[in-house]
């Protein structure tokens, strides 16, 4: 029998209860539709042996998740903003996507894991879109009650970008729940996709097969939108020519 694709992904800690770690079944699903099987990572307050799992993966996905510390980006939090962060996790994440992109694996970095992605390649975030006035306030489905399935605006991208290549489109209807985004971009990451209002949606790594980064939860619509369905089973192809032993992972190879 053929091994399957293992996907690393990363377990958070429960919000309000530290002694739960887990990770939101729409993650799995979506990657168990895709012919990936998940391995989770957890946090813990050594990411040492965290960052040694990923030598059973094939893959890393990152989850969204509470807001990433704004220390960690070089601000202290700001008083008329709220935050929910975890340093553990911040610290097992950090360690994981690093060790993740010196091993060249694939990586896909969903809402939080997109966030942590930019700060970890040296960029900024906005700590609260509506405080700050860096987009629209809907941006925030989670608060106002949007349901996690409901798209809710469209994201333009880059023709020639490798997202696009991936979801074979350049407009795609998303869902939002986020009350955070990216804001300055960190070094090797390209934006390739906004919202109507301008903020950040999607970015890639310009010197990696397939590092992607997308703002909202394809996850929640993987079993609806043909797009979304594409997007982790572009991510467990390229995972199997890097296990197989193909170093290519161009839009030919994976956006098929």
């Amino acid at each position: 029998m053929t091994r399957p694709v293992v996907v690393g992904i990363t377990l958070r800690p429960a919000a309000g209860d530290s002694e739960r770690l887990l990770v939101n079944r729409a993650y799995s699903d979506s990657l168990e539709r895709a012919g990936a099987v998940p391995l989770g990572i957890p946090t813990l307050r050594d990411p040492a042996p965290a960052v040694a799992l990923l030598d059973l993966c094939d893959a890393l996905l990152l989850p969204g998740g509470p807001d990433v510390e704004p220390r960690r980006y070089g601000e202290e939090l700001r008083a008329d903003c709220r935050t929910e962060a975890v340093p553990d996790l911040d610290a097992t994440e950090a360690a994981v996507l690093r060790r993740a992109l010196e091993r060249d694996l694939p990586v896909l970095a969903i809402c939080r894991g997109c966030q942590l992605l930019n700060v970890v390649c040296g960029g900024t975030l906005w700590q609260d879109i509506a405080v700050q006035g860096a987009g629209d306030p809907a941006h925030d489905g989670e608060t106002a009650g949007t349901p996690r399935t409901e798209t809710v605006h469209p994201v333009v991208l880059e023709p020639d970008s490798l997202v696009s290549a991936v979801l074979l489109a350049t407009v795609v209807g998303v869902n939002s729940l986020h009350h955070q985004a990216l804001r300055d971009i960190g070094t090797g990451l390209r934006v390739v996709g906004r919202s109507p209002d301008g903020l950040v949606e999607a970015v890639e790594m310009t010197e990696r097969g397939f590092v992607l980064g997308l703002q909202c939860h394809p996850e929640e619509l993987s079993a609806t939108e043909p797009w979304a369905a594409r997007l982790f089973a572009a991510l467990v192809a390229a995972a199997r020519r890097r296990r197989d032993g193909h170093s290519d992972v161009s839009r030919s190879a994976v956006g098929g």
